[in-house]
Order: C-alpha cells, then structure tokens, then sequence
C-alpha cells in the first residue's frame, strides 16, 4: 500500500469513526496498522474506537501498545487510565493518568480530564444495578482522583459527600459537604 492509500485509508477511519460508525473505522484502522504495525495514529484511533464499542480490555491493550510506541504522549496515557478505570482498576488509573498530566501539564487538560473521570463515577452509581457498598467504594476512589486532578471541581466534592454518606462516614461526608460551599463553581 502506497504512503497516499496508507494515509486515505487512515482518513476513511477518522471519518467513520467521527460519523459514529466504529465497526467500519476498525476496519480502516486495521488496514493501516496491516501495513505499518507502528502507525501510531492508526493505533491510537483504533483503540479509540474500541473504546466507544465498549471493548474497554482490547482498547487498554492498544492504547498501552501506543504509549510503548510513544511514551512522551499523553492522550494514550489518559485514555488508558479511563479504560483502567471502567475496569474497575482506579490505582492502575492514577499513576496513568498521574503521568498524562506530567505530560501535557496545561490546566484545560487536567480540567478536561478530571471531567471525564467524575463522568465515569457517575456512571458507576447511575448505570446497572443498585449501587452496593463495593461501587460506592469504587466510585469514592474514582471522584477522588477527579478531585486530585481540579481541586475546585465542586460537583465532584458533593459526589463525594453522597458516596461517604452511602459507605457509612458522616465525618468524611461532613467534610466534603463544607469543602463543596467552600468552592466556587468554575466561571465558563
């Protein structure tokens, strides 16, 4: 495959996958990586697109398959610690994303960040069955990492707040109800 097949092949990819066709973006991805197993763009869009199917172990696999290929690029790091987090590994989770914002240390990715991660907690209390004292302690770790990366991120604080109040600590749910009215919600 020519460099110009390689690179609109690549491009079919990106727009199935814009246009929400993932299936059909994997195949455009995986002709690619066919070519040129180290196409880093191929890989990391491909375990992109595995990650919206919800093939999160597969996408883990590509996105740390991405980050040997590149270890000084952040998005393969933050997209690993997600999936990690989905996993329902959140140490695993914190030393990736730990080294994402090592890597791109702007204030707007770690904001960026702490928004996804607080959505997957949300997600762990929201979707399924009934929260069990196992999810709230999850979910407790996944918002604390949300908390870690935006401190002044004040839904997270009251998350955390409902999550203590649920596991049983009013101490704990106590202070993060005083840190909440303490901060200022971002200004857009």
């Amino acid at each position: 495959m020519s460099r110009s097949l390689l690179f609109a092949a690549f491009n079919e990819g990106v727009h199935r996958s814009m246009a929400g066709n993932h299936e059909a973006a994997l195949q455009s991805f995986e002709q690619v990586l066919a070519v040129d197993p180290r196409h880093f763009p191929a890989l990391t869009a491909k375990s992109f697109a595995l990650k919206q199917l919800g093939r999160t172990e597969e996408a883990l696999k590509g996105f740390q398959r991405a980050i040997e290929l590149d270890p000084s690029a952040a998005d393969p790091h933050r997209e690993a610690a997600l999936c990690q987090l989905e996993l329902g590994e959140p140490e695993a989770a914190a030393l990736l994303m730990e080294r994402a914002v090592q890597l791109n240390p702007t204030p707007g990715y770690r904001e960026a960040a702490a928004i996804e991660v607080y959505h997957l907690g949300n997600a762990l209390l929201t979707q399924g069955r009934r929260p069990d004292k196992a999810r709230y302690r999850l979910a407790r770790q996944v918002f604390e990492l949300a908390l870690e990366l935006s401190p002044a991120y004040v839904e997270v604080a009251k998350a955390l707040a409902d999550v203590w109040e649920h596991l049983g600590d009013p101490t704990q749910r106590e202070h993060y109800t005083l840190l909440a009215t303490r901060l200022r919600p971002a200004s857009s």
